[in-house]
């Protein structure tokens, strides 16, 4: 199906997706902040477990836009441009957004465990790892190695 056809009739689906996709995460971003004390948190907050939970509703979105036939063509090259006019449809960009969103939820709760671990508090480094993904890293490894911290 065409981009231009799914952009026409789905735009209110597509954004409605994309904010569901977008906040989907808040939730548990929110929780690490805010009470990063809490029991409830502590376990819940690993990542493994919400890579998995959250790889189950990535799943279930390929799986509705292969039933709505909205899956593109496969890279007809191998290449940048290949790449890039793939990325371009929506159902496509969704799942991507969706990857994103979920990856940077696995490194926030590794930050958190490695907070933990480490008996720091990582409200910054959380939320720049919320917006940014994995930089977060960087002032995280910062602090431990002024505080003379293993890394591990």
């Amino acid at each position: 199906m065409p981009i231009w056809l799914i952009e026409f009739f789905g735009e209110g689906d597509l954004n409605a997706a994309f904010y569901l996709i977008l906040f989907m995460t808040a939730p548990v971003w929110l929780a690490m902040i805010v009470v990063p004390e809490s029991k409830t948190v502590r376990h819940l907050a690993q990542p493994l477990l919400v890579g998995s939970v959250y790889g189950l509703v990535l799943l279930y979105l390929v799986w509705q836009f292969y039933e709505a036939r909205l899956i593109p063509q496969p890279l007809s090259t191998a290449d940048y441009g290949g790449a890039k006019a793939l990325a371009n449809h929506p159902t496509v960009f969704l799942s991507l957004f969706c990857n994103l969103q979920i990856l940077n939820l696995c490194v926030g709760t590794l930050l958190y465990q490695i907070a933990l671990r480490n008996r720091m508090r990582v409200t910054v480094e959380l939320v720049l790892c919320w917006l940014l993904g994995a930089v977060a890293l960087i002032p995280l490894a910062v602090r431990m190695l002024i505080r003379k911290q293993s890394l591990n």
